[in-house]
This record gives structure tokens, C-alpha cells and sequence, in this order.
């Protein structure tokens, strides 16, 4: 007789491979996300170069281009005290930097006079360009979000602008403009609870690194080693909107109108005059002023729906970008997300951080002391 398997023998060879496999595959995943990981984090390094080399040639940081309204009723709230605003010429604090972080070509493209998504559309060719530095690569992206880089066409989550070609660029950071999380760490609750956020204290805000206008070393009295300047909010799902419409100037949703807008956004109007402006930011634009944002609760917050396709469990919860892949911080990095600190280092802050401890690393002047292992 020849030797020969049998069948038995075949079948435990099989399993013993299937386990091997199964031991090794965690193992593999595991790499890559490091590799992945590492990579965010060399990302956010070069985000960090662009503005140290932004402030060496300028003496001051570039605004953030959305921030806040302590003084006076803004255009968006009727009431004196804390209102989001967006007054430094309709850019975000990315483009400005794109020279310094060689995207001179990208940069070279932009009209700083207008707003990134004026009604012409003379902005798009540039503000579309696909900056990998920009992108996380550990992002699982929604399948209404292009897996290279851009925006979906569709008009349901697009805008007269970009239907016309392939979209806006994406990006997966943020500077992190301000935090209303409450000093002590108590749960605020009038007018209703803000069930995603129950920290939040809107009467509380305080300005981030990059806020509005020019921001010196100096003005960081916190200490740039302290103080977050750039934070991932990854994977934002284009089914969200902002609750600002892109009334950038004057605060009552008009712009500046530069001879004939495309179809639907506007329709002609003279040189100079304006048109009234409906459309709503789409934040997750490199170029958009409103890709920043507030720090408002704890890392990677896991309270759902994900977009405002569905309806939220309470008529005192309003908007949409408080949970899931659209909450401030967000990352696709198990534990945590990568962030950029004013002195150019990248820390990985902990979903498990102290609320409070989170509140003073965006701060740029509220006087704490932050030991580093408390992140």
C-alpha cells in the first residue's frame, strides 16, 4: 500500500492552518493600522512645518476662519454673548498655509479677494485639488464620500459650484477654534440637555490657537507645548450640513457678486453688487472656513444616529455633527486621535481624557497646568 493523507490528517492540517491564520490576521491589521497611524501623525507634522513657516514669514499664526462673537449679537444669534462667526475672508486656515507645506501650485490657483466658493466659481480648480497631507489614510469614508479625495457630485450633498465638476477637496483635519466644554466638568443643562454633548456650556467658550485674526507666540500664554492648534475630524459624512448658510461678510446671508453666477446660485448680477446666499458650508472642504470647529466633548463620541438622514431622539437636540465620524475630536484610529500642538509636536489624545484636561489643551490663555501624562 502508499502511504498517502488521510482524510482525518487533511482535515486537521486544514484547521491547524485556519488558526494560524486567525492568530496571525489580528496581527497584520494591527501593523497596518500602526502604519497608518504613523502616517496621520507625519501628516499632522507637516501641517505643523506649513504654520511655523506661515509665523516665521508673518510674525502671527493665520486666523482659523471660523470664530466666535464674545461682544455683541452676531449673524446667528439674536442675543448678546458666545456666537460662531465668520469674518476672515472665506478661507480656512489651511489654504493659507499651503505655500509654506510646498502647495504652491494649489495655492497659486486661489483668489484670497473672494470667498473659496465665490459665485463665479473662479476658486474651484484650485480648492478642488486633492491634498494628501490633508487626508487621514486610516479613513473608512461614507460611500457618498469619494474614496480619493473628493467630494460626491450628487445635488443632494453638493452645491450649484461644485456639481459642475468633481467637487471640492476633502480634508481630515481641523484647527480647533474654540471649546464650550464646561470649566468644572458639570453637566449643563438649560434650555434641554444636549444628549451627544453633555458637558457642553455654551456661555463658556473660550478661543483656541487659531482663532479669529492673527494670533502671535506670544498671545499663547498657556504655552505652545499646551495647546492644540490642529485636530483630526475624520471621515465626515457629506450627508451632514452645517447649520450656517455662507453669508461670509455681513452676517445677514449675502456675498459679493462678481458678474454671472452659475444657474441656481444667484443668476446674473452686476459687478459689485451682492446676491442673497442660501447654500450651506460643507465642512469637510480643506477650504472651507467651517473645516474648523469647537471642541464641545470627549474624543471619538459613540452616540448615534451618524448623519441627520436620521431623525435624532430628542426635539432639544437640533444640527447633526455632535456624534459619530462628524464629532470634534474624530479619528479612525483605535483609543484616541492624533493631534498637532502649537510647538509642532503630534500627541495621541485618549478617548478616556478628563473633560476638564481637554478643555485646557485647546485653550490658548485659560491659565491651567497640563502634565503631559494626564493625555
Amino acid at each position: 500500500m502508499r502511504p498517502a493523507f488521510t482524510l482525518i490528517e487533511l482535515l486537521v492540517v486544514i484547521a491547524i492552518i485556519a488558526v494560524l491564520i486567525g492568530l496571525l490576521l489580528p496581527a497584520v491589521q494591527s501593523a497596518r493600522e500602526a502604519a497608518r497611524r504613523a502616517q496621520c501623525s507625519n501628516n499632522l507634522k507637516q501641517i505643523g512645518l506649513g504654520l511655523a513657516n506661515y509665523e516665521s514669514s508673518n510674525t502671527c499664526l493665520p486666523p482659523s476662519g471660523e470664530s466666535t462673537n464674545f461682544n455683541a449679537p452676531g449673524p446667528y444669534s439674536p442675543t448678546k454673548g458666545p456666537t460662531t462667526q465668520f469674518v476672515d475672508g472665506g478661507w480656512s486656515a489651511l489654504a493659507r498655509i499651503l505655500p509654506f507645506m510646498e502647495g504652491n501650485t494649489s495655492f497659486n490657483a486661489l483668489n484670497f479677494a473672494v470667498d473659496y466658493n465665490e459665485t463665479t466659481g473662479m476658486n474651484l480648480t484650485g480648492s478642488a485639488t486633492v491634498v494628501s497631507v490633508f487626508l487621514c489614510p486610516s479613513v473608512t469614508r461614507q460611500p457618498e464620500g469619494g474614496r480619493d479625495g473628493t467630494e460626491p457630485t450628487n445635488a443632494v450633498y453638493s452645491d450649484p459650484n461644485s456639481a459642475l465638476t468633481n467637487g471640492y477637496g476633502y480634508d481630515d483635519y481641523g484647527p480647533t477654534c474654540y471649546t464650550d466644554i464646561d470649566p468644572f466638568g458639570t453637566i449643563y443643562s438649560p434650555p434641554g440637555p444636549y444628549l451627544p454633548t453633555p458637558y457642553r456650556n455654551k456661555a463658556s467658550r473660550a478661543d483656541g490657537l487659531l482663532h479669529q485674526g492673527k494670533t502671535t507666540i506670544g498671545q499663547v500664554t498657556d504655552g505652545t507645548s499646551n495647546t492644540i492648534a490642529i485636530g483630526e475630524d475624520a471621515g465626515r459624512d457629506p450627508r451632514y450640513i452645517s447649520p450656517y448658510t455662507e453669508g461670509y461678510y455681513d452676517g445677514v446671508n449675502t456675498r459679493p457678486c462678481y458678474g454671472t453666477g452659475p444657474a441656481g446660485v444667484g443668476g446674473p448680477c452686476a459687478n459689485g453688487g451682492t446676491v442673497t446666499v442660501t447654500t450651506n458650508r460643507r465642512y469637510w472642504r480643506w477650504a472651507e472656513p467651517d473645516t474648523s470647529y469647537g471642541v464641545s466633548g470627549q474624543p471619538n463620541n459613540k452616540y448615534r444616529p451618524d448623519n441627520e438622514g436620521v431623525d435624532w431622539p430628542t426635539t432639544n437636540v437640533t444640527g447633526g455633527n455632535n456624534a459619530g465620524a462628524n464629532d470634534e475630536l474624530s479619528s479612525f484610529h483605535p483609543g484616541g486621535v492624533n493631534c498637532l500642538f502649537g510647538d509642532g509636536s503630534v500627541h495621541f489624545i485618549r478617548d478616556t481624557i478628563n473633560i476638564v484636561t481637554l478643555r485646557s489643551l485647546v485653550t490658548l490663555k485659560g491659565g491651567e497646568v497640563v502634565s503631559a501624562d494626564a493625555y
